[in-house]
């Protein structure tokens, strides 16, 4: 089997690093060919691009990556303000696209990348981690499938607690808090119930600094309403962050979505998810059956799943169509006009 090759293009991202060293852990399907990284990114990313260059990848710029020969594809790993543009100059070349998410925050770019990529026909894959948990993944297909009844509320919750210079850096994105982390949110919310019938930002800057470092929406459905949170001052809240679907016919609740373990394997990021259940038997004392996923890594999936694409072997599990809809909702809770 041929190995693909790919650039990284970026270092900025939170999930570059992680993303990166799945691709180069990965040697039976990827060949990195190079790395680049933006100028304005080089200063605050220096220690990123040492890490590298001493694995023995070459760094180019930019225009020098793009120019090697025989690239399939290019993962966008820049900060999300240069998502779109460098993913946008990778599409114009014909290339398969693994993207973090959500995208730039200028929605024109968004559209237009989603717009060249599939009349190019072209893989399309996001950084949306979450996806590729088998907990939430299974959990998301039995409420879609009717097994939990009818679905009258979703719950998602997915809170940290950032120093003060993180955020202030959210200022510089609509919504601040809902568009770099609810983006996750918006998306599970999406999947399970669809298009809402209207969506009620509730964002709010927790210092009065001029960030919204609080977000919080309600979608509203025909038979009743859901809500994600996500803030960026909460002491515990990597550990509370959770998924709970509530059905007619029972509840499931995920949480931690996903917690760090003691023991790393290679200095890789290596999660476990526990989830607990509930049936509709009319016992208020019922604590549910609990169980504990096994040890994983949150983006081996993810790129295993992009070489597949790329190769025909799988369909993406979204479409363009889905993607885009999915970031004008995401503008929505945000209170960010497109």
């Amino acid at each position: 089997m041929r190995k693909l090759k790919v650039i990284v293009i970026g270092l900025g991202h939170d999930h570059a690093p992680p993303i990166f060293d799945s691709v180069i852990s990965q040697n039976e399907l990827f060949e990195v060919a190079a790395f680049a990284v933006p100028k304005e990114e080089e200063l605050a990313f220096s220690d990123r691009i040492e890490k590298y260059k001493k694995l023995g990848i070459p760094q180019l710029s930019v225009s020098e990556a793009f120019a090697v020969p025989g690239v399939d594809a290019a993962i966008i790993e820049t900060e999300e303000r240069n998502l779109c543009k460098y993913a946008k100059m990778a599409a114009e070349r014909g290339l398969h696209i693994h993207m973090d998410k959500p995208g730039s925050p200028d929605a024109s770019e968004f559209y237009d990348l989603a717009d060249e990529i599939k009349a190019r026909g072209l893989v399309f894959s996001i950084g949306y981690m979450y996806r590729f948990n088998s907990v939430i993944r299974s959990a998301i297909e039995r409420a879609k499938s009717g097994e939990l009844g009818k679905i009258y509320s979703v719950e998602v919750q997915m809170s940290c607690e950032h120093k003060p210079e993180k955020r202030k850096w959210l200022a510089r994105f609509p919504g601040g808090m809902m568009f770099y982390l609810g983006c996750h949110l918006v998306d599970m919310v999406y999947q399970i119930q669809g298009e809402p019938l209207e969506i009620i930002p509730c964002n709010a800057s927790i210092n009065s600094d001029g960030a919204e470092d609080f977000g919080m929406a309600v979608f509203k459905y025909e038979n009743g309403c859901s809500f994600i949170k996500t803030a960026a001052a909460e002491p515990g809240g990597f550990f509370r962050r959770q998924l709970v679907i509530c059905g007619e016919g029972g509840t499931i609740e995920i949480k931690p979505l996903e917690f760090e373990d003691e023991k790393r394997e290679n200095g890789r990021l290596d999660l476990y998810t526990e989830h607990r259940e509930f049936s509709s038997a009319f016992n208020w004392n019922d604590t549910g059956t609990h169980t504990v996923s096994d040890m994983y890594n949150r983006y081996d999936g993810m790129m295993q799943h992009f070489a597949a694409c790329i190769r025909g072997d799988e369909k993406p599990l979204f479409s363009v169509d889905y993607e885009k809809n999915l970031y004008r909702l995401l503008l929505k809770a945000c209170n960010a006009k497109e």
